[in-house]
């Protein structure tokens, strides 16, 4: 049995992007409760998936608890952040989005496998900055950079926000066609209803998390 203490990070800025789209993969499997714990640990603290064996199972119990404590948080938006010595900064204007920002980054965000990428969509290069104003890279898809190494923290905040914005857009986008409808006749709003089968319309977001 080890008797070492095992280094476990306490927030997420200590994980990376790359570490939980291992994770998540794992989790895909639906492992067992055991299982899991392990892959936990060694994920995340580093230790060989055989070593993990040789710590009390009191010590693999309270590690995996710290850290699914942790991914109950929702971190803010991280709009600047540090990356091997290179800043990076998140797309300082939405609205401005190029075309080929937007369908890369709608496509690149339905699939874990490939958040990192999505990640490189958000976040670029600074080129220029003013206090709190700055300026990122032009958007190459070609030259798109990596994130699996990024903070989780920044990744996940960046990925509460965007759904936070949709859920609300949602919201005036239902408030506009319930106004709409009640413009239309009686007539025409029975068949509404007739086609709806008397439930209400509802539109699903797709789950990142």
């Amino acid at each position: 049995m080890k008797t070492q203490k095992l280094t476990v990070p306490n927030k997420l800025s200590e994980l990376t992007l790359g570490q939980y789209q291992k994770f998540n993969k794992i989790l895909g499997k639906d492992p067992d409760l055991d299982f899991l714990r392990k892959k936990t640990v060694e994920i995340f603290c580093g230790v060989p998936l055989p070593e993990v064996d040789q710590y009390k199972f009191t010590s693999i119990v309270e590690v995996t608890e710290i850290i699914n404590k942790m991914f109950e948080e929702k971190p803010k938006l991280i709009q600047r952040f540090e990356k091997n010595g290179t800043e990076y900064g998140f797309i300082p204007v939405l609205t401005d989005m190029s075309f080929g920002e937007f369908v890369d980054l709608d496509t690149l965000m339905s699939d874990w496998d490939t958040m990192d990428d999505a990640m490189g969509v958000l976040y670029r290069k600074v080129k220029q900055k003013h206090k709190e104003q700055y300026l990122i890279e032009d958007y190459d898809s070609d030259k798109r950079e990596n994130m699996k190494d990024m903070p989780l923290d920044v990744a996940l905040g960046a990925i509460f926000f965007l759904q936070s914005l949709r859920k609300e857009s949602l919201k005036h986008l239902e408030f506009y066609l319930q106004k709409q409808v009640r413009k239309l006749s009686p007539q025409m709003r029975k068949h509404l209803e007739r086609i709806s089968a008397g439930g209400q319309p509802s539109i699903k977001l797709q789950k990142v998390i």
